[in-house]
């Protein structure tokens, strides 16, 4: 009997040494497991860094931009237009936004801006809502004295009639609403869209008669596109609105359809002055392109400006280095 106690004892004792070993074996592998790939992330993390630390001087947004659309040489394009340098009637400006590489021809040439001013208008609207003075629920009234019907149909609208800020600035920015326009702008103080010129480099802009050339107007895109002015959701929204413009004439008549294209368009024709600005969303190849012309018809104008936006975009669109 006791032989037999002895047995059971041993064989109890055995099944607790490889219970114990079984337990030290998994803890070993745990510990390698865990120690191996911890020295991996170590040495994927001072890769990273000695990556990061290796172009620290560079641009980061690079990484965003493969590098086969990083146009390099906008000569070939600039010798296009140059053809333009010298007639006063007509003012150019082109920027390719990944680098920054531009093109200004008579740059020095002012125009009356017309609708265009509105951009700034609407751009102040915003500056106004992010410092939380408005709402873009917020309403405003419209007067008498706001109704202008060159352009848009609110001036159809009953006197008294109420409209939402953010309404009044997609019609002013869609619809190029005159109307629209003037309500925000009698709400707005001076000082505040004068804040939004100053901004962009053209605080000078009323000062020199209310004209400005393709260049300075320009800067008001940039703005959005880097959000440097206003926020990301407002310059987003802003820019959302100027893609949805209903008109197809100028520069966009020279865009392949379906290109998105946020823009504004100044037109007065009593002054013969024809105009358009914006970001044309070339595939992975954004640009902006700005050319105001005088002294024509409004055809001739318009087909200036489809020829320009033509081959500026075929030149943006088919670049290769190579």
């Amino acid at each position: 009997m006791q032989e037999k106690n002895n047995k059971k004892i041993a064989e109890k004792l055995d099944n607790q040494k490889f219970f114990i070993a079984a337990l030290a074996v998994l803890v070993v592998l745990n510990l390698f497991t865990i120690f191996y790939f911890t020295q991996i992330k170590d040495g994927s993390k001072n890769q990273t860094e000695e990556t990061e630390d290796k172009f620290q001087l560079l641009n980061p947004a690079r990484k965003s931009v493969n590098q086969k659309d990083l146009i390099i040489n906008i000569q070939p394009l600039r010798d296009e237009l140059n053809k333009y340098e010298g007639q006063k009637d007509i003012s150019i400006y082109f920027e390719y936004l990944p680098t920054g590489a531009n093109i200004s021809i008579n740059k020095d040439a002012q125009f009356w801006p017309a609708s265009l001013l509105k951009l700034p208008v609407a751009m102040a609207v915003a500056k106004k809502i992010e410092k939380g003075e408005w709402k873009w629920d917020n309403k405003l009234v419209l007067m008498a004295a706001d109704k202008e019907e060159s352009f848009g149909t609110l001036f159809k609208e009953p006197t008294g009639s109420i409209f939402t800020i953010e309404d009044l600035v997609r019609r002013a920015l869609v619809d190029s609403d005159n109307t629209a326009n003037f309500i925000l702008v009698r709400n707005l103080e001076t000082r505040e869209i004068y804040d939004v010129y100053e901004h962009l480099g053209a605080g000078d802009f009323f000062s020199a008669g209310g004209e400005i050339g393709a260049k300075k107007y320009s800067a008001n895109f940039r703005a959005l596109y880097n959000s440097s002015y206003l926020s990301e959701e407002s310059s987003q929204k802003l820019l959302a609105y100027l893609s949805e413009t209903r008109f197809d004439e100028y520069l966009k008549g020279g865009l392949p359809e379906g290109t998105v294209y946020a823009h504004k368009i100044g037109v007065a024709e009593d002054k013969n002055v024809y105009m358009d600005s914006g970001i044309i969303y070339a595939p992975n190849r954004p640009y902006i392109l700005t050319v105001m012309v005088s002294g024509r018809d409004k055809r001739e104008a318009e087909d200036l400006m489809k020829k320009i936006s033509e081959q500026v975009f075929n030149y943006v669109s088919g670049y290769s280095e190579n």
